[in-house]
């Protein structure tokens, strides 16, 4: 799973279709940190080019016996955020 959406750099260039993931998460029940690397594409990380910023984020993950892993709930922590709004799973 991953994240689709346009961006705005730090630099203020704008990435329209920028590949969003999850490339490292850590933690425990009490506090997960999820490292997120945006790409200019899908292709871009799929051939090994280096990420165009990363950011981390921490959350509480649910540890219930129904819930989804802890990857699923950082997408889904993610597209809470108002800077996600508008990405679209991929």
């Amino acid at each position: 799973m991953a994240l689709r959406m346009t961006i705005k750099l730090l630099n203020g260039i704008i990435v329209e279709n920028a590949y969003i993931r999850i490339d490292t998460i850590s933690g425990y029940k009490g506090c997960i940190t999820i490292n997120v690397n945006s790409y200019m594409g899908q292709d871009a990380f799929e051939t090994g080019s280096g990420y165009l910023e990363q950011k981390n984020f921490n959350f509480i993950p649910s540890v219930s016996t129904s819930a989804t892993d802890f990857i699923t709930q950082g997408y889904e922590y993610l597209k809470m955020l108002p800077e996600f709004t508008g990405a679209e799973d991929c």
